[in-house]
Order: C-alpha cells, then sequence, then structure tokens
C-alpha cells in the first residue's frame, strides 16, 4: 500500500511540476502553485519513507546525498539571510526546503515507484509533454499581456523563462527521439516534432548545445548497431527536422535568427578580442563575478539560493556595473555547478558531482550495446550538457531527480527493455 501511495504522489509530482503555472492577473508569482505542490507531496514522501525505514538499504548514492544535504543545511544556517537560504530566492524557491524535496523524490522513485503497467506512466508523459509543447507553439502567435507569463513572455510554455522551458525539452527530446528510432512509437515521433520546434522557435541555446550532444552521440550508437531500420526511422525524423528549421528560419519574427547572429557576433568578437563579459547574454560577466565569490567563500558558499546578497556584498563594484547595464539583478549564475560551489560551497559541489558520476557510469559503460542504458545516459548527459549554460528550475529539476533515482530502479528500467 504504501508503495502505491509513493508512486501515485511521484505521479503528481511528475504531471502538476512541469504544468503548473499563475497568470499574471493574479497578482501573485508564478511559480507559487509549484512550490506548494513539491513542497506538500515532498511532506508526504518523507512520511511515507519513515514509515518503511527498516526496510531501507542505503548505499554509497545514498551517503553522498546525505553528505550533500549537510552541506546544504550549515550554508542555509550560515547564510546572512537565513529566511531566503531556506525557502530561496523569490519565484526560484530552490532553498534548503526544496533540496530536501529533490532528496525524497529521489529516494522515492529509486525505492518505491513502480506502475503495474508502465505504458500507463508513459501515456502520462506524452499527455503533459503534449500539453506544454502546443502551448509552446501557440506562443509564437498569440500574445495576450493579462496572461503573461503565459502569452506575453518570450516562447516558455507553462515555465516563465525559455531557459527553463530549455531545460524540459533536453530531458524530453532525447526520450522522444530515442523511442521513434529504437521502437518506432509514433506517438513518440510526433512529440518529437513538436519539441524539437520549440527547442528552436524559443531561441534556448544552452538546449541546442545538448541537442548537438546527443544527436553525436546517437549517430554514433546507429553507426554501432548497423540496423537498417533504425537508419530508415533516423532519416526520416532527420528529414522533418530539416523542414522545420527552415519553416522557423524563414520566419521574419523568429528569435532563432537573432539568436544566430548574435552567437556569430559572440564567436567573431571573441576570435580579435578574446572573451568578454557581455557574450553570451550577459553569462560571461556573471560566470566572472560568481568566481570570484567563490574564491571569497569556498567552503560553506554565501548561503544556501542567496546569490544576489552575496554577489551585492563582496563583489559589490562588478555587481553594480553589471546590473546598470544590464538592468537585471543577477539571482543565478547561469550555471548550475558554479551555481552550488558559490551558493553552498565547493565541497558540496564536488560531493554533488560524485554522486553524478556514480549514477551516470553505471549506464555509460553500457550506453553503447544495451538501447535501456544509452536512452538513459542520453537524458542525463543531456540535461547536464544544458546545465552548465543554464539555471535549475522548481518545474524542471524534481523531474531530473526523480530519473536519477529511477536509474537504479530496476523493477522501472526492466520495463523498458
Amino acid at each position: 500500500m504504501k508503495q502505491k501511495l509513493i508512486t501515485i504522489i511521484l505521479t503528481i509530482i511528475t504531471i502538476l511540476a512541469p504544468l503548473l503555472i499563475v497568470p499574471n492577473f493574479l497578482n501573485t508569482n508564478y511559480n507559487i502553485l509549484k512550490l506548494w505542490t513539491l513542497l506538500i507531496c515532498s511532506f508526504l514522501l518523507i512520511i511515507l519513507l519513515l514509515c518503511q525505514y527498516k526496510d531501507l538499504k542505503i548505499d554509497k548514492e545514498d551517503i553522498c546525498i546525505f553528505i550533500f544535504l549537510g552541506f546544504v543545511c550549515i550554508s542555509t544556517f550560515l547564510s546572512s539571510d537565513i529566511s531566503k537560504s531556506l525557502f530561496g530566492e523569490e519565484n526560484r524557491y530552490e532553498g534548503f526546503l526544496m533540496f530536501v524535496a529533490y532528496a525524497c523524490i529521489y529516494f522515492s522513485s529509486k525505492k518505491y515507484f513502480k506502475f503495474e503497467k508502465i505504458t500507463e506512466f508513459s501515456n502520462i508523459l506524452f499527455i503533459v509533454s503534449m500539453l506544454i509543447g502546443i502551448l509552446g507553439i501557440f506562443q509564437n502567435y498569440i500574445i495576450a499581456e493579462d496572461l503573461k507569463p503565459l502569452f506575453s513572455k518570450g516562447i516558455c510554455s507553462t515555465f516563465g523563462n525559455s531557459n527553463f522551458f530549455g531545460s524540459f525539452i533536453s530531458l524530453v527530446l532525447p526520450i522522444t527521439i530515442s523511442f521513434f528510432i529504437l521502437k518506432g512509437n509514433r506517438k513518440s515521433f510526433l512529440l518529437a516534432l513538436v519539441m524539437f520546434f520549440n527547442m528552436l522557435s524559443s531561441g534556448t541555446r544552452s538546449a541546442w548545445v545538448a541537442f548537438g550532444v546527443i544527436a553525436l552521440l546517437g549517430i554514433c550508437y546507429l553507426i554501432k548497431q548497423k540496423n537498417k531500420t533504425y537508419y530508415k526511422r533516423f532519416f526520416q525524423l532527420l528529414l522533418c527536422f530539416i523542414l522545420i528549421f527552415v519553416f522557423i528560419l524563414v520566419d521574419p519574427k523568429s528569435v532563432m535568427k537573432d539568436k544566430f547572429a548574435q552567437m556569430k557576433n559572440d564567436f567573431n568578437a571573441s576570435l580579435h578580442d578574446g572573451l568578454d563579459g557581455n557574450m553570451g547574454s550577459g553569462r560571461i560577466e556573471i560566470w566572472e563575478m560568481t568566481l570570484k565569490l567563490i574564491v571569497q567563500k569556498p567552503v560553506f558558499g554565501c548561503g544556501t539560493d542567496n546569490l544576489q546578497l552575496g554577489l551585492s556584498t563582496n563583489c559589490t563594484e562588478n555587481f553594480n556595473q553589471f546590473v546598470s547595464r544590464t538592468l537585471t539583478i543577477p539571482d543565478k549564475a547561469h550555471n548550475e555547478y558554479l551555481h552550488i560551489a558559490a551558493t553552498i560551497g565547493l565541497p558540496a559541489l564536488i560531493v554533488y558531482l560524485i554522486f553524478i558520476s556514480m549514477i551516470l557510469w553505471k549506464r555509460v559503460r553500457h550506453m553503447l550495446n544495451d538501447s535501456t542504458s544509452f536512452v538513459i545516459s542520453l537524458i542525463l548527459i543531456s540535461y547536464l550538457v544544458q546545465a552548465f549554460f543554464n539555471i535549475s528550475t522548481i518545474g524542471v529539476a524534481p523531474l531530473f531527480w526523480m530519473l536519477l533515482g529511477l536509474v537504479d530502479n530496476q523493477d522501472f528500467v526492466n520495463s523498458f527493455k
């Protein structure tokens, strides 16, 4: 019974975390529903896990998570703004409580997630992802100020920011492409087209980089398999992707063209003058400030999700120059790894990377010989690559932490074979 309840709660998280968003006319933070859904669900998961504590077996990965949470806790209570570090930056909400929620999702999905018929869960994922993808397509053509950030804040679907949408696409696109090429799943083919359209039209370059990496890995896998059916499906998908690319390219309002032009200008400027802080939509400058902060507070950081105050206090001149030039306030490092190091500390980042490496290695070493390991590895790598240029968000991160747990859930893994 407890296992069934845990599976239901995790399914609710899978559905609601990416879907829920509050439009502007309600005069509240657009991520507030995601926050309370995750906090309530994680609280229920904690109770269910405690009821099962005698049956829980702890492995090396689990120990890493406990150590990581220890660093998060210490960083939170050493923070100059403990309240913000507990709950997280406004509308970001990735404070101590959210990391506890992520850990609960990881443990629960690893130990207890089980569907009697995995096709039911696959159908749920398909419906949620398709709704999100269709909304993203509509956002290309509909403007409604009262429904901001739904229809007036770029192509961001239910995430409030195109970068966050790109994170979601980086998780979903590898699954859909793999399921179509390897299994001939037609629904996956349709969803892959929708997500590819959104990836290009949203102009999220971190997702483009991740797509490039998984495309190269996918081609290596296909070459090794030497399967004519796979080749046929691959070229069908490739042709459709090319048609979508051309369709968006000729659109006079295309964000993609502006992003390509910006990337070209950044590349040419770097060849002549080297790296400049303005490159990558200001990411280089944010990274430089974040690195200075890490040097000043290397052990426990400036406080969980407390980057804004950390930069304004410890890198005041650079921070003020950035704010006055861009009219934006940096509260995330635009690099998940640097953000952890700056806010929670370098030891926490090292533990996190060890944890990720142990999970990833289990699948990567078999990815070219085993289709299940290949698909799982592709999804993990895609997210980890885009995370180098992007921001963690509570609409997508729970899905990633759930996937980390499912890698070791043998019942779940076997259901896809």
